[in-house]
């Protein structure tokens, strides 16, 4: 669809509209209009070189992040447009400009006497439960806010967006090239922009080349057969749900008050390295490995006649299946679109199978040391990683047929289709959606040239009011470590259930990886 003028204010002021929403952007919009989510953010510790990190450089430093940040929004073209017609059936993007980056860049100068990381991870948990402006004022759904303490040589940088925009791979992406816009301007560039007049910056009056919707590029075919028995299980009378011990009755949806809760753990580089080689040796993956844990700390932290089964979600990223960018994409390659391509791959562990964890899990109300994973255990967990692991490459083998974004295409009022999912039984005990490893740079071996480099990354989502009752969000930096983060609505999910069983994951893992 081409760009076109739609005619505002009684015809004094025109608007191009680029194209309309895709079925990812509208299912994520309707949520957040519904409030059953809020936001999502990816944080990185960015390393600063030297020369700039003494308090006289301060202003210089400011400067170059607003410039790498300009010119990462002009490779991508999501972060530059607004919308219109958000509450409508058919919402569209819409071309701005201007950026006024004063309400996308907001620095935290922090005093010796502050907590470095109580503020961190205090701002991160505020920021996911923060309502965006009012989407009528016409301006992008991101926003940055920079973290440091004095002069330190670190601060934290965190990316928070309103889903419609991109997805979490799509705030990768943004990290990844903030860093590479960085190092350019260390290599001597200019900080000069064209159209950048202190913080306020002109876009190009050529109206932007957006990222096609997934269903654009490649089509949803959806067979008879998966059609119809979607529509069953849409339709289906409510106490069937309850029969069917793999969904999540035991956490029913709560829409408010809407409050978030946030955990997360550290897992240090030597760990993974051991933790990723036990995943070659039993066929899985660090993403298989975490559904695996989940399985066994939701067995052991719930009573079986509470949750005989459960039913997963993980999120899997598509932009493998998508065709070539176009020639003149700033993004250059599809791999590297800021925009939503990802779906859901599901998953059911069965009463059987639960069965078979619980008989050889420790008492639930075991010790610290006796909440250990045993021989037998650990040999069922890979087994269930093992499987976790081919059911996703099967997804992706088979590429977007049958998949369920190609159901959303005949939803044609998103706002009451969640309106009516929040009332139902909820289906997922838990989802991991892992962005995997982000390239955080590489530091030259004369450290004299020191770079800007990323030591370390925290991913998390806001509240998805009908969706999973706990989200996990993992996140690596190549060489660096992995976080490992936790959400869930405090109105659903106990707090000391929620943090039992991140517990628990985490212990695991270490466990694992003194084992390896």
């Amino acid at each position: 669809m081409g760009a076109y003028k739609v005619k505002n204010n009684g015809g004094t002021e025109t608007t191009t509209v680029l194209r309309k929403f895709g079925i990812n952007e509208t299912y994520q919009l309707a949520m957040y209009l519904l409030d059953q989510y809020r936001g999502t953010t990816l944080s990185c510790r960015y390393e600063i070189p030297p020369r700039l990190a003494s308090p006289a450089s301060q202003t210089t430093l400011e400067e170059g992040v607003k410039v790498a940040v300009v010119d990462t929004i002009m490779r991508h073209p999501m972060m530059q447009v607004g919308m219109i017609d958000a509450t409508k059936k058919t919402p569209s993007w819409i071309q701005l400009p201007s950026l006024n980056l004063t309400q996308h860049i907001k620095w935290v100068h922090l005093t010796a006497e502050d907590d470095f990381e109580h503020t961190v991870q205090e701002t991160f948990s505020t920021q996911l439960d923060d309502r965006f402006p009012d989407l009528s004022i016409r301006q992008p759904g991101w926003k940055i806010t920079i973290i440091r303490q004095g002069s330190a040589p670190v601060m934290e940088v965190l990316l928070t967006w309103n889903h419609p925009w991109f997805d979490a791979m799509g705030a990768k992406v943004f990290h990844e090239d903030m860093i590479e816009f960085l190092n350019a301007l260390e290599d001597g560039k200019s900080y000069e922009r064209t159209g950048l007049d202190g913080h306020v910056f002109t876009l190009p009056q050529a109206a932007p080349l957006l990222p096609e919707p997934i269903e654009v590029l490649t089509g949803l075919p959806v067979d008879l057969k998966y059609l119809v028995k979607a529509f069953w299980e849409d339709t289906r009378p409510g106490f069937l749900d309850n029969r069917d011990g793999s969904w999540a009755a035991w956490c029913p949806i709560r829409p408010t008050p809407y409050k978030t809760q946030f955990r997360t753990f550290f897992v240090d580089e030597p760990s993974v390295a051991k933790i990723q080689a036990l995943c070659r040796q039993n066929q899985t993956t660090i993403t298989g490995l975490l559904n695996g844990l989940a399985l066994v700390a939701f067995s052991l932290n719930l009573d079986a006649a509470v949750a005989p089964a459960f039913q997963s979600s993980n999120i899997v990223d598509h932009r493998r299946n998508l065709p070539p960018a176009p020639k003149d994409a700033p993004w250059v390659k599809s791999d590297r679109a800021v925009s939503n391509y990802v779906t859901q791959c599901l998953h059911k562990w069965d009463t059987e199978l639960a069965a078979r964890v619980r008989s050889k899990l420790p008492p639930a109300d075991a010790s610290v040391e006796g909440r250990d994973l045993s021989p037998v255990l650990i040999s069922e967990l890979w087994a269930a990683s093992a499987r976790n692991r081919r059911e996703i490459v099967d997804k992706l083998g088979q590429g977007l047929r049958n998949d369920l974004v190609g159901l959303f295409k005949y939803v044609t009022d998103w706002q009451k289709t969640m309106s009516s999912l929040a009332k139902k039984t909820r289906q997922f005990s838990w989802l991991v959606t892992n962005i995997g490893v982000l390239d955080g740079g590489k530091q030259p071996d004369d450290d004299s040239q020191k770079r800007w480099t990323i030591g370390r990354a925290q991913f998390g989502l806001s509240t998805e009011v009908p969706a999973a009752a706990i989200e996990f969000s993992p996140v690596s930096v190549r060489g660096r470590g992995m976080t490992v983060s936790a959400t869930w609505a405090d109105c659903a999910v106990d707090v000391t259930l929620g943090e039992r069983i991140m517990a628990d994951m985490e212990r695991w893992l270490v466990q694992l990886s003194s084992q390896a």
